[in-house]
């Protein structure tokens, strides 16, 4: 079986499967880029933990414990690979399990020389009692080589980071989180400001005069969560991802985190979910004789319920909605988390941007599961195939498989997406549905459709693998030399439909581009909690003046928590 659990928690786990699952763990939420979720989207696929909802991301500790202890029960349903995975999961969340901290070191508590090197959980500091109160603080590391190659140039940058997280509950219903971190890099400031978070990143981005600083980057995160089992309350700045699919359509890490006040209830085969976020609008640069230059940036909010519905079992229905609002300050009637957001837009005199939802997922068939989602942003039923600009539909249809589950530690994912145009755009521009011009869901833009093939492969425990291949198809406005819009199709979501546009306009009608992407991404954890990875992209564009351009990105990064 596994190795290095010891055989009593095996047994106690089995024993006390539905009563003790829920004493000892931590009140908090598992940040959302944790590899346990894509252990979980296949043990949901492999229809050996149920009612696990992969659409909305992160998970409590409660809740990945208790499906934790799902998978220990059928453990012997497991390939070779993902019961030593399950080994280090159980490590991991070991004392949201069994209530101890056995696998895990203090580097200030016990003096260890091999503390780097050891393969328990590794922390600068724990602490946990009786009345479970506990708290975990860990310091964390960083390093990137960035290496970008074009038909025009080639730029090399590096980056380091350096900060940490603390986490901690109080008496089984109170939970916090904060992670802060700090960096600086060499080499090309442009690749640095294109990369991952630093693309939005204030303090690299923002233009002093001054080189003092110019180098510098800080980021934070953090939440306070009141945990009552079927009921929870969030404050957070974290990351949250809302979809089906690699590809996330509603929430995504593409756009900056925001600010945001959630609610989940949960009670047998219901889940309600509600959040509303703060983020941030139009930017503008302007000048004042006592401040000089000074950037002024407008506050917007996003609005999101949803309700899901499991009647039969691998069956998932979800229905909900999405609000942009702007231009006033935080409005009562989309902060009642039940409230029908589509008519409370008619009430505020329909000056926001509203979209209704649907979503299915169903894994009845084996190592199976099917997806799909419909995003209404307007429709109007008696237009609908006259290519009228206002039924803006988004589809989002995937198959995720284990198939060869029992041969090769090998999953398929296969996902199509269709946005029409004008999808997430609105004719008041602060109401689009992005974040300083950032979607807020994946990086296609409107009228545009995507397929995406992903190949996961597991060679060994601590090794991820993922081969990504992306087939894009995208019809932009047309622009002058200036940058001025021409002539709208619907193609940006920065570009709402205006008085004079076509009312007419069908998919895929104007600039034409191709764009194909070739992306390997892997990473090994020879030691716990300290990571290996590489990323490497390859883009190649086709524009509508039948020139390529083509890009590859290698990203080679090392992190240590400790």
């Amino acid at each position: 079986m596994f190795s290095d659990i010891k055989l009593k928690y095996f047994i106690v786990s089995l024993m006390f499967l539905y009563s003790v699952n829920n004493l000892f763990a931590q009140i908090g939420y598992v940040p959302a880029d944790d590899e346990i979720y894509l252990f979980l989207n296949r043990m949901q696929t492999l229809d050996i933990i149920e009612d696990y909802n992969s659409f909305e991301i992160p998970k409590t500790r409660k809740q990945i414990a208790n499906y934790l202890f799902e998978i220990i029960s059928r453990i012997n349903e497991l390939d070779k690979i993902d019961k030593l995975k399950l080994n280090d999961f159980v490590s991991e969340f070991e004392y949201d399990l069994f209530g101890s901290n056995k696998n895990s070191l203090s580097l200030f508590c016990k003096k260890n020389p091999k503390y780097i090197l050891s393969d328990k959980e590794k922390y600068l500091y724990y602490f946990s009692d009786t009345n479970k109160t506990n708290i975990y603080i860990n310091a964390l590391l960083g390093f990137n080589s960035l290496n970008e190659y074009n038909s025009n140039e080639n730029r090399n940058s590096f980056l380091y980071k350096f900060g940490g997280e603390i986490r901690g509950s109080l008496f089984n219903k109170i939970g916090f989180y904060a992670k802060v971190t700090n960096g600086s890099f060499g080499g090309n400031k442009n690749l640095i400001t294109k990369f991952h978070s630093l693309k939005y990143n204030y303090k690299i981005n923002n233009e002093t005069g001054s080189k003092i600083g110019d180098n510098f980057f800080d980021e934070t995160e953090a939440f306070f969560t009141l945990d009552y089992d079927y009921a929870k309350i969030k404050i957070g700045n974290d990351r949250n991802i809302i979809g089906y699919g690699a590809h996330k359509i509603f929430l995504s890490n593409n756009a900056p985190r925001m600010d945001y006040l959630a609610l989940n209830l949960e009670y047998e085969s219901l889940q309600f979910t509600f959040m509303h976020g703060k983020l941030l609008g139009l930017k503008f640069h302007k000048f004042d004789n006592s401040l000089k230059n000074y950037t002024e940036v407008f506050d917007k909010y996003f609005v999101y319920h949803r309700l899901q519905i499991s009647p039969f079992k691998n069956f998932v229905f979800g229905l909900g909605e999405m609000l942009i609002y702007a231009n006033r300050n935080m409005d009562f009637s989309y902060l009642n988390p039940f409230n029908f957001y589509k008519s409370a837009e008619h009430l505020n005199q329909d000056r926001d941007n509203s979209m209704m939802f649907l979503d299915f997922q169903n894994n009845s068939f084996p190592r199976l599961k099917l997806y799909a989602t419909l995003l209404l942003d307007d429709l109007d039923f008696g237009k609908i195939g006259t290519g009228w600009y206002g039924n803006k539909t988004l589809w989002n249809v995937g198959i995720y498989s284990n198939l060869l589950y029992k041969y090769l530690p090998l999953d398929f994912e296969l996902q199509y997406i269709r946005i029409e145009p004008y999808v997430f755009t609105h004719r008041i521009a602060s109401n689009n549905f992005t974040s300083l011009n950032y979607s807020l869901g994946a990086t296609l833009p409107p009228n545009s459709s995507n397929v995406i093939f992903n190949i996961y492969y597991r060679p060994y425990y601590r090794i991820n693998m993922n081969l990504k291949f992306i087939y894009s198809k995208h019809a932009g406005n047309l622009y002058n030399a200036n940058g001025n819009l021409i002539k709208n199709y619907g193609g940006n979501i920065s570009d709402g439909h205006r008085l004079g546009d076509s009312e007419k306009i069908h998919f895929l009608e104007g600039i034409k581009e191709t764009t194909r992407i070739i992306s390997f991404f892997t990473d090994y954890e020879p030691k716990k909690n300290i990571i290996l990875s590489l990323n490497a992209n390859y883009t190649n564009k086709l524009l509508s003046t039948s020139q390529f351009n083509e890009r590859l990105f290698i990203n080679l990064a090392l992190k240590l928590k400790f």
